[in-house]
């Protein structure tokens, strides 16, 4: 999975920027979709307009932590399995038939547009092994998370014009972003609006 998305959108954290950081821009001429797309053949791109693209590519997945992705008025890109899911699925009135993925853009919605509890709680109701990407297309607002063994590896970073760039390959979030890059820290979610420790 990639995600990259221009610092109007998702400000990444100081911490992510390097002064020895390269001067690559990982959108200009494509470039680390490009990359990306030759480590991930068949890999689908999503343009984001002005806010930025996500990528996914169900080739070389581990089929113990599988990728799903889903899009409506969000992109989400899933990695991992959520034990509890029948529990969450009635917690959000979801079918039976319903995905990890699409757990996860609902309990945003929730979020999103209810409120009932802090982020930090909805995502600590996911239990499993996971990492997700999601952009809400709307509020062109960010919401990442990662389970608190950081059983599914996702590293980000920020190329020379300021962009956040994620990705669950660490070679291409290197190549996007010089010396700007860290794993993203376990048991963690990041919002557009900032982030708090699960």
């Amino acid at each position: 999975m990639l995600a990259i998305f221009d610092k109007k959108v998702a400000k990444a954290p100081e911490a992510l920027t390097s002064q020895e950081g390269g001067s690559v821009c990982a959108l200009k001429d494509g470039f680390l979709p490009n990359h990306f797309a030759s480590i991930y053949p068949g890999a689908v791109t999503t343009n984001l307009g002005s806010s930025g693209l996500i990528a996914c590519s169900l080739h070389k997945q581990n089929p113990l932590l599988p990728r799903l992705f889903a899009v409506n008025d969000m992109f989400c890109i899933f990695q991992g399995h959520i034990e509890n899911i029948p529990f969450l699925k009635q917690q959000y009135g979801l079918t039976k038939t319903a995905t990890e993925v699409t757990v996860v853009i609902e309990a945003y919605r929730a979020l999103r547009d209810r409120g009932p509890y802090p982020a930090d709680q909805v995502v600590r109701d996911f239990q499993g092994r996971f990492a997700f990407m999601l952009f809400d297309c709307t509020t062109k607002n960010v919401f990442l998370a990662a389970d608190a063994d950081g059983s599914v590896p996702l590293f980000w970073g920020t190329d020379g014009e300021g962009h956040l760039v994620l990705s669950d390959e660490l070679e291409t979030v290197k190549k996007g972003c010089g010396k700007s890059f860290a794993p993203f820290p376990k048991g963690c979610f990041f919002t557009s609006s900032g982030g708090e420790e699960l």
